[in-house]
């Protein structure tokens, strides 16, 4: 009991110091990424929606997206392709109606994965593409909204740092109606996020599924593979090619929440999976040569923390077994309860406040700027998310035996 419990306390306060280093970096990140917006290369922007079974929400992101890319810089040419996947509803016949371009993938690819939809998608934009403007091509999910802001300031980053290759950006969610849609939130607005811009300060951002932005040449050099992850994936493809990425929280990709635990854990699965998948690519990362130490250890953490997460919530679990047995038994309080409690606490509000401020910022230049998340809402709604990792800790073991019995089967986000 004592060993579980000492072993436990280290990994928190690795933890906790590894949380205010994020917090150190995204103050360092915050304040590099101000500057003013002009276009003044030309680019050709194409739009690509991955789309299969999307019928509920597909209509709605092609008008909004055509709403903001009609609000675009004079310099900056907009299309949008959809990429149904051999869908079975009316995805494809909704799509058509927009008037966009709408194509679809060969028999022989569907239902393989996003990887291959982006891969299609790639060689249509290369045989389309406009030879006097540099093609970039920037990926939303069918429930994604992004403004023309945002889109230009992506841009702007191209224009500024000629050699990238992808920018991705911050995550938002748009329904945030209950505790397992508040925890998505914090996760991306906070968590992943601060993740993000470390790594970003390491020398690479990481492609993160919805709303990144990657260079014609990027796509076409590098190209997706079927790892159930497939940004993880394409990033680590590209980083040991040489290619860099860009990670800015000031471009946001607005998306739906996943409302219901079952399909959450369906995702989850499939993320963790895709993330064991993308071990294979290890050796290469350390050997590459384009990839700072820094960014191959973080990497490396990133990718043994879920199984860390395990052990840690096994031993929470335990703990909590044996204090409420002690104190019926004995009627006394165990010490190593109340110390992992105070530590839990600490970790969450340390969470809390990248969150606030970041959620606050978002409603004063984005929503409403009278709104504002007062500091015990943004406790709360970080406590869900820490919450749902504790129900949810047998997501990793899961996986794992999805990878040693061969069930790698694609298994799609239901929006």
């Amino acid at each position: 009991m004592k060993i579980l419990f000492v072993i436990s306390m280290i990994f928190y306060i690795l933890y906790i110091l590894q949380v205010l280093f994020l917090l150190v970096n995204h103050s360092k990140h915050y304040k590099h990424k101000k500057r003013k917006i002009n276009i003044v290369s030309q680019y050709c922007l194409w739009i690509v929606i991955p789309a299969l079974n999307e019928e509920n929400v597909i209509g709605d992101t092609i008008v909004s997206l055509r709403n903001e890319i009609n609000k675009l810089d004079s310099n900056i040419t907009g299309h949008i392709l959809v990429v149904d996947d051999q869908s079975s509803d009316d995805t494809f016949a909704i799509a058509q109606s927009k008037k966009e371009i709408v194509v679809q993938t060969t028999s022989d690819i569907a239902h393989t994965g996003k990887g291959s939809v982006l891969n299609f998608a790639t060689s249509y934009i290369d045989q389309h593409k406009n030879e006097y403007s540099e093609n970039i091509i920037l990926i939303i999910d069918a429930d994604g909204r992004m403004s023309s802001e945002d889109i230009e300031t992506a841009i702007f980053d191209f224009q500024e740092n000629p050699g990238i290759g992808m920018v991705q950006s911050a995550v938002k969610m748009i329904n945030i109606n209950n505790a397992l849609e508040v925890s998505q939130d914090v996760e991306f607005c906070g968590m992943n996020r601060k993740a993000q811009i470390t790594r970003d300060n390491l020398g690479d951002g990481i492609a993160s599924g919805n709303g990144q932005f990657v260079s014609l040449d990027m796509a076409k050099n590098v190209r997706w593979d079927n790892a159930l992850l497939e940004d993880m994936e394409f990033t680590l493809r590209g980083w040991i090619k040489g290619y860099t990425s860009v990670f800015n929280d000031h471009v946001i990709v607005r998306q739906q929440a996943v409302s219901s635990m079952y399909k959450y854990i369906r995702q989850r699965i499939r993320w963790c999976t895709g993330g064991l998948q993308c071990f294979k690519y290890l050796g290469a990362v350390y050997k590459s040569k384009y990839i700072n130490t820094g960014l191959k250890i973080d990497l490396t953490v990133d990718m043994v923390i879920p199984f860390l997460y395990i052990f840690v919530n096994v031993v929470n679990i335990y703990v909590f077994y044996r204090q409420i047995y002690i104190l019926f038994t004995y009627h006394s309080v165990d010490y190593t309860l109340m110390s992992l409690l105070f530590i839990w606490i600490i970790l969450t509000f340390l969470a809390t406040i990248s969150y606030q401020r970041y959620i606050n910022w978002y409603f004063k230049h984005r929503e409403n700027p009278k709104m504002h998340l007062s500091i015990w809402k943004a406790f709360i709604n970080t406590l869900y998310y820490f919450v749902v990792n504790v129900i949810t800790f047998f997501i990793p073991i899961v996986s794992l035996y999805k990878i040693m019995v061969g069930e790698l089967k694609w298994d799609k986000t239901e929006h």
